[in-house]
């Protein structure tokens, strides 16, 4: 089974203000993430018809095993369904230079 994502132009009307905030909420006592963004992501699964998906993407400062297992055990136990949905993204270099571009950034220290 193959499942296929890529991030689409996401402009802030996209967002609805509940999302943004989860996300906030979930950065805020982690001192690892550094940025976080919201984006709208299109979804392809063996071939069928693409479906559209909100997805929260995290920069941290550190992408040791340890921070990331924290950041995801994180995630995973807190987050609403529906942010879940769109997947625990921890992003290296090139990943937050396209997030910084076609997502929105809610979340920053």
């Amino acid at each position: 089974m193959g499942v296929k994502h890529r991030l689409l132009d996401t402009p802030a009307e996209q967002v609805p203000h509940e999302f943004a905030q989860e996300v906030i909420d979930f950065c805020q006592p982690i001192d690892t993430i550094t940025t976080a963004w919201v984006g709208l992501t299109e979804i392809t699964e063996d071939f069928q018809h693409p479906y559209e998906q909100l997805a929260a993407a995290f920069e941290l400062t550190s992408d040791d095993d340890a921070h990331l297992q924290l950041v995801a055990d994180r995630f995973y136990a807190a987050m609403p369904e529906d942010v879940q949905a769109g997947g625990c993204n921890v992003l290296d270099p090139g990943g937050v230079a396209v997030w910084s571009k076609q997502a929105q950034r809610v979340f920053h220290r």
